[in-house]
């Protein structure tokens, strides 16, 4: 059975969606799309026709470079108002040979959230901190030991019902089925998690557009959580004030003359550009780049506090992503802010160099880890599509990028 997977992350700029085969215990990207959002604000759907629309074009972007239907999907929901609560669980062990196997497993999870979640939430994660196996034996994954009995404590994270059917309603609209939901910092931090970091605390910063979620993970766990009023919009509205410079404008020269460090920018360079005044201006570069230095400065040390607040924790790393976070020289100012312990989220992944898919990527991969857990195997693709996307593939010539991915997956 080929394993392949979608998920969508439908964010308050862009819409974001990636296809992926898990094969020979890799993950192989196979699609990718980016569609700009609107009908989104701070992470939550305001105008579900407007985004409907974006949702659709990014699916319809996968389905062309596939040559197959997607009809099922890991959907990213707004993590706002999410709440993180300890729960326990208990089980029988009714295997007959009394060995613990996956189903085993998710009943005694299953357990731990009877009569601990409300009626007006959704769980979207159920992160697993120790098991013990007939009241004794403390263990991290119970799977494939013997015993009569078998109690879990979990991390339990919920979110409002509003916050799940807005995403999933607009998806099963357009004919597309949700089998799974997460949030973007579980995706995330499982987009780079590994041995190193899920022995660690971990402070896990996104910058978003219009806000930033910070998150703390203890041995791989989300523990902690807040959300700022931070966001990449925070230098657009910096660089109108000070050039009189429109909206649109603004993200412009953010986008395309920025850099967050002087020391990457050139002091010869410069800029025309007419403001909303109609006032013929020019900017340079170097000072661009100290007055951007500086809101980001200033912005990283609030961050910091607001760690702080969040945890009293030895925090080993923070790592930081988000579409500013591959701005140039920001690397630097977050070695300079928070020292060795700073680190720019790096998604080196063919076909996936652009953090702004560690969200989508991340929540395949926990998907996986849940599939793993239960002893599951699942597909979002049967093999009549497989089918399609070889012909898909022939139609496009081995000379083409998606061609050459196929090669190698398929054949």
């Amino acid at each position: 059975m080929r394993k392949i997977y979608t998920s969508i992350d439908i964010g308050t700029d862009e819409v974001k969606a990636v296809t992926i085969e898990e094969y020979n215990e890799k993950f192989n990207v196979l699609a990718t799309a980016i569609v700009k959002s609107k009908g989104v604000k701070k992470g939550l759907i305001t105008d579900a026709s407007l985004i409907t629309s974006a949702v659709k074009k990014a699916i319809k972007q996968l389905e062309s470079k596939l040559g197959t239907k997607i009809e099922q999907v890991i959907a990213v929901v707004p993590s706002n108002n999410r709440d993180i609560n300890i729960t326990m669980g208990e089980t029988t062990v009714n295997t007959e040979d009394h060995i613990i196997d996956g189903e085993t497993i998710f009943n005694c999870l299953q357990k731990s959230l009877k009569n601990n979640v409300s009626k007006d939430v959704e769980v979207v994660s159920v992160m697993p901190i120790e098991y013990k196996i007939d009241d004794e034996k403390k263990v991290k994954n119970p799977l494939g030991l013997e015993g009569s009995k078998l109690a879990s404590k979990s991390v339990v994270v919920t979110v409002p019902k509003k916050n799940v059917y807005s995403v999933v309603g607009i998806l099963e609209n357009i004919g597309v089925e949700v089998v799974d939901i997460t949030i973007s910092s579980i995706s995330s931090y499982f987009a780079i998690s590994d041995n190193e970091l899920d022995k660690n605390v971990v402070a896990l910063v996104d910058i978003g557009k219009e806000k930033s979620v910070l998150s703390v993970f203890n041995k791989g766990i989300l523990v902690k959580e807040s959300i700022t009023s931070m966001g990449g919009d925070d230098l657009d509205e910096l660089i109108s004030f000070n050039f009189k410079t429109d909206e649109r404008e603004s993200k412009r020269i953010k986008e395309e003359y920025g850099v967050a460090n002087r020391k990457y920018a050139d002091s010869d360079e410069t800029y025309k550009v007419i403001n909303r005044i109609n006032q013929n201006i020019v900017i340079n570069q170097y000072i661009l780049a100290e007055m951007i230095e500086h809101k980001i400065t200033e912005e990283l040390k609030n961050i910091k506090n607001n760690i702080n607040n969040l945890t009293n924790r030895e925090i080993s790393y923070i790592i930081v992503t988000g579409a500013i976070s591959s701005m140039l020289g920001f690397d630097a100012l977050v070695q300079d802010v928070y020292g060795s312990k700073g680190q720019i989220l790096n998604l080196n992944i063919i076909g996936l160099r652009d953090n702004r898919f560690d969200v989508c990527y991340g929540a395949i991969k926990y998907f996986v880890n849940k599939l793993e857990q239960r002893e599951k195997e699942y597909t979002m693709f049967i093999d009549e599509k497989v089918d399609e996307m070889l012909k898909a593939r022939k139609k496009m010539g081995t000379g083409s990028a998606l061609g050459k991915i196929f090669g190698k997956i398929f054949e």
